[in-house]
């Protein structure tokens, strides 16, 4: 069930305008991109981490913008599936923030649900996650 060219094209500027909320540290501008439904969930790699509305979603993107001092995020090797008016959407995450002096690159892995509402697109769930490498049988 790949994505039309079109919604490709559409969820791409999404995660382009996640990117860019992260960068300037726009809660407002990220949260424009959540729907409003009271149970949009957003889950983190912290065990505290799982969010569930609006409120607790910008507790979150305030936490994580205190915890550093300067935050990039991209996103590669990303398929976008449709049925209808939702799409689910399962990536590589590379992010890259300076803490204290000290320059940090974490790779993660990220899946999102987005569904359209008044023809945009707003994420209804994501999740990034630390790839397990322990050890290889």
């Amino acid at each position: 069930m790949q994505a039309t060219q079109q919604t490709g094209t559409e969820i791409q500027s999404v995660l382009d305008k996640f990117c860019e909320g992260y960068a300037n540290k726009d809660i407002d501008a990220l949260l424009d991109l959540f729907d409003s439904d009271p149970d949009v969930l957003v889950i983190g790699t912290g065990e505290d981490e799982k969010r569930t509305g609006l409120d607790e979603i910008r507790i979150q993107f305030e936490r994580d913008f205190c915890q550093s001092e300067r935050l990039t995020v991209d996103f590669e090797n990303v398929t976008i599936s449709q049925q209808d008016s939702v799409c689910w959407v399962a990536g590589d995450t590379n992010v890259y923030f300076t803490a204290e002096a000290k320059a940090i690159h974490v790779f993660l892995r990220f899946t999102a649900v987005l569904t359209q509402r008044d023809g945009k697109w707003l994420f209804v769930q994501t999740h990034f996650s630390f790839p397990f490498s322990g050890p290889s049988e």
